[in-house]
This record gives structure tokens, sequence and C-alpha cells, in this order.
């Protein structure tokens, strides 16, 4: 077990991408702290099955809609066990609007949980590191980051600005912290997708498949337990789908 004593705290980890890393972190021997928002009964899932691996957890519920509750979450994950020496921030709005009826409402949810949030919690725990024995912190983009989404305009600028985060936190809470992220592409289907636009994805991806937020949780995994000279990088989990867009 490559994390065995290792403190994970991952934030949106009541289901989906952020679920399957915190499992993937379990199984690597580390204790979760799972944070959710309003998913109380799936965090409450997560929790029994990342116990049934033999590894301590506990439930962290935190809107991160606003700087105060971010800063509240991190205090909280570390007075838990002590320490947290794995940030995943994966916690995401995703909202799909059309950029001309955009609402200043809207606009500010993006920036707030998927940049703000991340900003904000990662200086609680970065502090942390820096003062005891360092970690990592990986944070979730995607690849809206790198091209514009019709139906997503908010929401890729906000996932902009948070790979922008993670060059410039590398070049801040170096030598102590590592921070990289993941961008995945089609992993899981948005709730605004048919089957049919799902599936035409695979048609046209360059393997001919689509991903998997297991697959994400591979490749946080990597960059936890991995290389450590792995530094300020992205790893683009698209099948080649980045370049149909060049």
């Amino acid at each position: 077990m490559k994390l065995l004593g290792k403190v994970a705290l991952v934030t949106g980890a009541a289901h989906r991408v952020g679920k399957a890393i915190a499992l993937a972190l379990a199984r690597e021997g580390a204790d979760i702290l799972v944070h959710y928002s309003s998913s109380a009964a799936a965090a409450q899932e997560t929790a029994r099955e990342i116990e049934a691996l033999g590894r301590r957890v506990a439930l962290l519920q935190a809107d991160l809609r606003t700087w105060e509750a971010a800063v509240a979450l991190g205090e909280a994950a570390l007075n838990v066990f002590g320490r947290v020496d794995i940030l995943v921030n994966s916690a995401s709005s995703f909202v799909a609007k059309d950029y001309l009826d955009t609402t200043e409402a809207e606009f500010d949810l993006a920036l707030d949980v998927n940049v703000k949030a991340p900003f904000a919690l990662s200086q609680v725990i970065a502090r942390a590191m820096i003062a005891g024995e360092g970690g990592t912190i990986v944070n979730i983009v995607d690849e809206s980051a790198f091209y514009p989404w019709r139906e997503y305009v908010a929401h890729g600028v906000s996932k902009a600005a948070l790979l922008a985060l993670t060059r410039a936190q590398t070049l801040v809470l170096g030598p102590k912290v590592r921070v990289n992220a993941v961008c995945p592409g089609p992993v899981l289907k948005p709730p605004t997708y048919t089957d049919e636009a799902w599936e035409a994805l695979r048609k046209t991806n360059p393997l001919r498949a689509l991903g998997s937020a297991e697959q994400v949780a591979e490749a946080v995994l990597f960059l936890v337990a991995g290389p450590p000279f792995v530094n300020g990088d992205c790893i683009m989990l698209d099948g080649g789908r980045m370049w149909q867009h060049q």
C-alpha cells in the first residue's frame, strides 16, 4: 500500500469522480476525509465503502460557495486526524447555460465553487503541510480549460482559472508541497446529454472510447504516489480528443 499512514481530503467525494478518487486512495492505504455539500446519504455510503477497506474515514459537510466555508472545511479537516497529507479539489459546479443568458448568480456559482473554494481551502491545508512533513495537492480541472464549450462558458472560464491556480501554486508552495492537475475529457455523461450524444463522443474520439471515473482516480494516484519530480503538470485524460480542436 503506497499511501499507508497518509490522510487525504477529497472534496465532492459523495459520488461520481470524487467518490472514485476517495476509494482509490483508500485502497492504497490512506485514511479519507469525505467532503460533501448536500448529498448526505451518498456520502454515508461512500464512508461505509471506505470503512470496508479497513481505513479510517470521517464525513465533513460544507457548502463551498463562500470563502469562509472553504476555510472552515480546511480547519475542520486538520483537526480530525491531526493532519492532511493529500488534498484533492474535486468538488465542482457544472451548470449548462447559454452565454447570453448566463446571470451574475450563475457566473458567481461557477467561480466560487471551482476557483475560490480550492484557492481558500488549499491555503489552509498548504500552510499545515509546509509546517509539517509536506504533501501533495491535485486539482481536478477538465478539458474546458483548454477550449470552450458552447453551453458551459462560465464553467470553462472557471476551470481555466483553476488550471492557472495550479501553476501558480506550483511556484509558491514548493519545495514541500507538490501541485498538479488532472484534466478529464468524456468520463461521465453530463445530465444534459442524451445517450445518443454521449455515444457520439465515443465514435469521434481518436481511441473510439470513453473514459471513466476510475481512470481519473488512477491518474490522481499517479500524481500522488508516483514520481516525486512531477510538479505543475496537468494530465489530459481525454483519449486524444483535445487535438480535434486544434
